[in-house]
């Protein structure tokens, strides 16, 4: 079984359930923890909605947040939640420019690397 992920009715994201609620887990607990809301919905069914607001900006916070830390157990914790956001807001159109102290040639190769292995639908 597997879970779409989508942003009105587009496709973004095809992951199994378990990458599913990996990610959606990760997700929200950041979500709290930066008391910042991250747009992801609950997984109904096989689907689960993302919001073209509030996603972003999430993301954007969680940009930043690893840009201005020097910890580097925070920010590998990060990024694997950041990696397959920024997949998500390519696919979904999103505009990700903006956040001053994001090392772009950094995620954009992560990007580019990880959008290889997951499926869309």
């Amino acid at each position: 079984m597997s879970c779409y992920f989508q942003t009105q009715d587009t496709d973004l994201w095809n992951p199994s359930n378990f990458v599913a609620r990996i990610f959606v887990g990760q997700v929200l607990t950041l979500s709290d923890e930066m008391a910042i809301e991250s747009g992801v919905g609950e997984i109904i069914e096989d689907e689960c909605e993302i919001d073209g607001d509030a996603f972003p900006a999430f993301l954007h916070a969680l940009l930043l947040r690893h840009g201005n830390s020097n910890n580097q157990a925070l920010r590998s914790l990060l990024e694997g939640v950041l990696a397959v956001g920024l997949v998500i807001a390519e696919r979904a159109g999103w505009d990700m420019s903006g956040a001053s102290t994001v090392d772009n040639s950094f995620w954009e190769e992560k990007r580019v690397q990880l959008a290889r292995s997951m499926p869309a639908g």
